[in-house]
């Protein structure tokens, strides 16, 4: 089942007794679990139909027991297992039975990050389509999540103030949610938002840092580089995300630095390079210091440092840093 059929099924009420979510979005997780929840369970009649377990330590009798027990005053009962790839390897066998043939009163949802497909347990939820995926959006998607999620409020955004709005929050949907809470907040009531609003209320010292770096980058300071980017972890911000946004930041100027080179106006770069027009300035100004195969340098110690990030088993902070220093560093010619 994909997570889009799921929200089709919670929008209609009408969810199988069985399902397993997982995936490397946890928000969009979390998400799915309160929408079952507000489907499923009627207001007050939470202590009697809805039951929380968690996969470590879980005691697999007391979990048969909750979704055999039928729904009082409503006509079925929700259970979670939250953490379930936390389950231990005798639990999965203990399970294969109910999973052959569930409860169709309750529905029991276990949450985790990952799954393993060489389980029978797994097989079977695949058989009777109970997986469900939840998968980091692509970039491009993300401005379509931010105005959906204003949309549900009655507000409206104007194109320059997404892409700032995402330029700056970035693609984490914990963040996201975050700062459009913020932003509506600040709005007061359902509304166009624009770019003063974006302004007056997200944060830019992230965006700023990223762009700070670029320049750093342009300007061999590596010692500079290296500075923003320890302040940027120092902020909170993981490792691999720096990476990707110091990635999308390279693709823009990259873009913008063609485009000016073919003599495209500044209005036309906007929309062709998908960034807001007020940077076009900033990024084609940036752009000049940087030749083709200066990119094309910098998106091959990308990929170097993503694979070292995923697969070393280096520690990412390190990685980070010896790219900064890297990029920050005039090739040997």
């Amino acid at each position: 089942m994909t997570a889009e059929t799921l929200k089709k099924a919670i929008k209609k009420r009408d969810l199988p007794p069985l399902l397993y979510l997982y995936g490397e979005e946890p928000f969009l997780q979390q998400q799915a679990l309160q929408h079952i929840e507000r489907a499923l369970i009627e207001p007050g009649t939470e202590d009697f139909n809805r039951e929380v377990f968690y996969g470590r330590n879980l005691d697999i009798s007391q979990l048969l027991d909750a979704v055999m027990t039928l729904p009082a005053f409503a006509p079925r009962r929700l259970v979670i297992v939250k953490e379930a790839q936390h389950l231990a390897t005798d639990a999965y066998e203990r399970l294969i039975d109910y999973v052959a043939k569930p409860v169709a009163e309750t529905c029991l949802v276990f949450s985790a990050d990952k799954i393993d497909n060489r389980r029978k347990f797994f097989q079977l939820l695949k058989k009777s389509d109970a997986l469900v995926d939840f998968r980091p959006l692509g970039e491009g998607q993300v401005p379509a999540f931010v105005r959906g999620r204003l949309e549900e409020r009655n507000f409206q955004i104007t194109a320059d103030a997404l892409q700032l709005f995402v330029l700056q929050v970035g693609s984490s949907l914990h963040e996201i949610a975050t700062e459009t809470e913020k932003l509506m907040l600040y709005a007061g009531e359902g509304r166009l938002l624009d770019v003063a609003d974006v302004q007056a209320v997200v944060s830019s010292t992230r965006a700023e840092n990223i762009f700070e770096i670029g320049n750093a980058v342009a300007d061999f300071a590596a010692g500079q580089a290296l500075s923003l980017g320890r302040a940027l972890l120092a902020d909170g911000e993981p490792p691999v995300k720096i990476l990707v946004l110091l990635t999308r930041h390279f693709r823009q100027l990259w873009k913008v630095r063609e485009l000016d080179a073919g003599g495209c106006p500044g209005h036309e770069i906007a929309s062709r390079a998908k960034v807001p027009p007020f940077v076009v300035g900033r990024l084609t100004h940036q752009a000049k210091g940087y030749r083709r195969k200066d990119f094309k340098r910098a998106f091959a110690l990308f990929l170097e440092a993503d694979l070292a990030m995923k697969s070393s088993g280096a520690r990412a902070e390190v990685v980070l840093e010896q790219l900064l220093m890297r990029l920050a560093t005039p090739p040997r010619t």
